[in-house]
């Protein structure tokens, strides 16, 4: 197991004992005893959590929560359960950040007003990143995306309809409303497809190419696929790690 591996599992592991025993978290335990750095980070995790937890002791999270988790484990194929349960968990946490965030901003997301469509899409990656519903299953996602009124994806990339889901959110914004779509792998990769209902302005469509021929850029820390369907606007995006940019054209290939 590496470090990275090794980041991902403990950034869901629970300070109070009851993950110990578990033998993925026991082996990313060793790695972190093994590597200074990670230890290090793995402290300032576990004192993170403890500040996190005592801020949200007070918030009573949405009802649909945890029937949420449950439908989403038991949806995923048995092999998949194992890994992708820290997820589901991630994910939940981020569901009650969006119901704050929501409470703090009843207007809708304030965004820069001269950032292209790249710097928007990580703007909501970096800063305001939540998730609405978490679900396995596609139809849900988009039936609830319609309901609170986001854009809908239309066609996707040839490689993300053999992903499974994790979840959505949808936002209104000062720059018109956006819809995330997150897919995960069999490598635990999360990927994120934003759909804007209404590019930025001096864009419109324009500049942008089709789905078939798509033009990749990196802004930040993401690289990113971008292109234009039926009048709206889509980014692809995928964290770099360690200055490395993953293959994201893979997923446009048949």
């Amino acid at each position: 197991m590496d470090n990275n591996k090794a980041k991902l599992i403990l950034s869901v592991y629970r300070a109070n004992g009851v993950d110990a025993q578990d033998p993925m978290f026991r082996e990313a335990l060793r790695q972190a005893e093994s590597d200074p750095a990670l230890r290090a980070w793995l402290a300032e995790q576990q004192e993170f959590d403890i500040q996190v937890s005592s801020a949200f002791a007070g918030v009573v999270g949405p009802v649909e929560g945890k029937v949420m988790i449950q439908t989403t484990m038991g949806a995923t194929r048995p092999h998949q359960r194992r890994w992708l349960w820290p997820l589901a968990l991630a994910a939940s946490i981020a569901v009650l950040l969006a119901v704050w965030t929501g409470l703090q901003n009843p207007g809708g997301l304030a965004l820069p007003e001269n950032a292209s469509l790249a710097e928007l899409a990580t703007n909501l990656s970096d800063h305001h990143a939540s998730i609405g519903l978490m679900s396995s299953d596609y139809m849900k996602l988009r039936a609830w995306i319609a309901e609170k009124g986001g854009p809908l994806p239309d066609r996707l990339p040839p490689g993300l309809e053999k992903m499974a889901v994790l979840g959505c959110q949808t936002w209104k914004t000062s720059r018109g409303k956006v819809s995330l779509v997150c897919f995960v792998g069999d490598d635990m990769k999360i990927v994120h497809l934003y759909v804007f209902d209404q590019p930025p302005a001096g864009l419109n469509g324009q500049g942008l190419p089709d789905l078939a021929q798509p033009r990749f850029e990196r802004s930040g820390k993401w690289s990113l696929a971008l292109w234009q369907d039926q009048g709206r606007g889509y980014v692809l995006g995928m964290p770099m790690e360690s200055g490395k940019a993953p293959d994201i054209e893979r997923f446009f290939r048949a």
